[in-house]
């Protein structure tokens, strides 16, 4: 019985996207606080459930976009899609680009990896009068993030790690380094050492100063104490575990660690996804789709999303 309720909701999402019975969604600006700022995607037909869409590392805005060369209107259009399935969606901006818009100095010492999940907090607090369901839907370094909020948040219903790392901060830089830099990994492996015992550290070789300049050292610190295969042990709320199988940045191997970790989890990798969540087909078109919004969402990416959230809740 239950296995064709979960069929029959997927039934439904589907002819809802592909018969349009959801009108076209309707953007507006909210504002949290003053810089905390992100666009709230409706329909005209009211929904309990909003998708707070958790965004990646570094300056990745509520579009997905970044001045770093994203440019492939990810989040957006993923938004933008699960409205059509009948879902409320949040995307928001990290509060330091509000600040750079605004030409307000960002002291990068004083930042920490808490900082995001603090933010997070503030979104669902204000949101959580309106929407009795709210589903953390957390992008790459995002997974973590909303993990770690929703493991102490009453007001989360609901999880999804969409291509989350499965190991700490520690072994991400040193796996980015070794592929480029070969030589240095026993002193990646020397230098994070120091730091995740919470030491700052100093005679940092020229081509790792960028990565592990003082300024950015106690963020580093803090964001080394975090394992997402040990962070995903205590999460109550059901949970997802999205990859795909051309995510040039996270492996099919983190899903293994993350769903291995928690066995309660449902994993779904999808087919030509890559870390943009673009549908693929020619692999020379992977880097292409980073900064290039007319390559197309993965079809099945927002279905999936909508299926798991209607029918556990």
């Amino acid at each position: 019985m239950k296995a064709f309720v979960h069929f029959f909701i997927y039934v439904l999402t589907t002819l809802c996207a592909i018969l349009g019975f959801a009108q076209t969604p309707q953007t507006t600006e909210i504002a949290i606080d003053a810089h905390l700022l992100g666009d709230l995607y409706t329909s005209s037909a009211k929904s309990e459930n909003l998708v707070i869409i958790v965004p990646g590392s570094g300056p990745t805005n509520r579009n997905g976009n970044s001045f770093a060369g994203l440019k492939g209107d990810s989040y957006k259009l993923l938004a933008n899609a699960l409205v059509v399935q009948g879902l409320d969606v949040f995307t928001y901006d990290k509060r330091f680009i509000t600040q750079l818009k605004l030409n307000i100095p960002i002291k990068e010492e004083e930042g920490r990896f808490e900082d995001g999940v603090n933010d997070l907090a503030l979104i669902v607090d204000y949101f959580s009068t309106t929407y009795p369901r709210i589903t953390l839907v957390g992008h790459s370094e995002g997974a973590l993030v909303a993990n770690i909020l929703a493991n102490t948040s009453t007001k989360v219903t609901q999880y999804v790690s969409l291509q989350g790392p499965g190991v700490a901060a520690d072994q991400i830089i040193y796996d980015q380094v070794v592929k480029q830099l070969p030589a240095l990994g026993n002193k990646v492996l020397e230098l994070n050492a120091a730091l995740k015992k919470g030491q700052t550290i100093e005679n940092i070789p020229p081509m790792l100063q960028a990565l592990y300049r003082p300024s950015v050292q106690p963020y580093l610190i803090s964001w080394m104490k975090y394992n997402p295969s040990i962070e995903i042990k205590k999460i109550k709320q059901p949970t997802l575990i999205i990859d795909g199988d051309k995510d040039l940045q996270v492996s099919l191997l983190h899903g293994d660690l993350l769903s291995k970790a928690n066995p309660k989890t449902k994993r779904i990798t999808l087919k030509n996804m890559n870390h943009v969540l673009k549908q693929i087909e020619k692999d020379e078109d992977n880097m292409k789709s980073y900064g290039n919004p007319s390559f197309p969402l993965h079809p099945q990416l927002a279905s999936t999303i909508a299926t798991f959230i209607l029918t556990s809740n």
